[in-house]
């Protein structure tokens, strides 16, 4: 299972679509029996927090910071002259437009999610 089919089955709970196309009209899932466009991708802040929001809903939050600081590599980072929570937010929320799939990949693994090697 691919981390995207992972955060959008596992974690979301919705239906990752696998499915033929119908002329004209999109695609229909065999899996839920369902007319769909396309699968999410986790390249777009609207998937970013979408999983963001469900992890304060899972009241996980601490948790996942917690897991953040343990799985990013900080040791070149001074918070004092890098103006950590500025950094961080910007870093957290994609706020340049780039990242999204790394963060989003980032939730998968907090919740479980492992590469197959």
């Amino acid at each position: 299972m691919t981390w995207q089919e992972f955060l959008t089955e596992k974690v979301l709970k919705e239906c990752y679509h696998e499915g033929s196309s119908l002329l004209n009209a999109g695609y229909h899932c065999h899996k839920c029996d369902k007319a769909f466009s396309v699968n999410r991708t986790f390249d777009n802040r609207s998937d970013l927090m979408d999983l963001y929001e469900l992890i304060e809903k899972d009241g996980k939050l601490i948790s996942f910071l917690n897991y953040l600081n343990a799985a990013c590599d900080w040791k070149d980072f001074d918070p004092i002259r890098d103006r950590a929570l500025e950094y961080l937010f910007k870093w957290l929320f994609c706020l340049d437009g780039k990242g999204y799939k790394e963060k989003c990949r980032m939730v998968a693994e907090f919740y479980g999610w492992k590469e197959k090697v």
